[in-house]
């Protein structure tokens, strides 16, 4: 049985999320240090944003897990509500997942490279 390849859509956004995964650490411990939420709370988030984004991983493969993570990035955005810093940075990271969601597709659409077939 053949191995499926993986798109080039795919190979981005999974780069994205792995860029989210650090972001999320990170930016847990961010938080945490700012003292404006209860410690318990800001750890049950950043644990359940890294639960969502490790099962976004499996699921980016169907056209569905793509559009799930559209979603899941729009909703990233209100951490410009706790602070600017981390705001920005969440920016960075929905950029990445912006350029994967749409030179991916491009990329797709083009094929692939010549020379590049599958042996048979």
């Amino acid at each position: 049985m053949a191995k499926r390849v993986p798109t080039a859509t795919e190979s981005l956004l999974k780069v994205a999320l792995g860029i989210d995964i650090v972001l999320i650490f990170f930016g847990t411990l961010v938080i945490r240090g700012l003292d404006r939420f209860d410690e318990a709370v800001v750890w049950s988030v950043g644990g359940a944003l890294f639960f969502v984004v490790i099962v976004l991983f499996r699921l980016i493969r169907y056209r569905f897990g793509q559009w799930l993570g559209h979603v899941v990035h729009a909703g990233m955005l209100a951490g410009f509500a706790i602070d600017l810093a981390v705001g920005l940075s969440v920016a960075v990271a929905v950029g990445f997942w912006a350029f994967g969601a749409m030179r991916g597709a491009q990329l797709d659409r083009l094929g692939p490279p010549p020379g590049d077939q599958p042996a048979p």
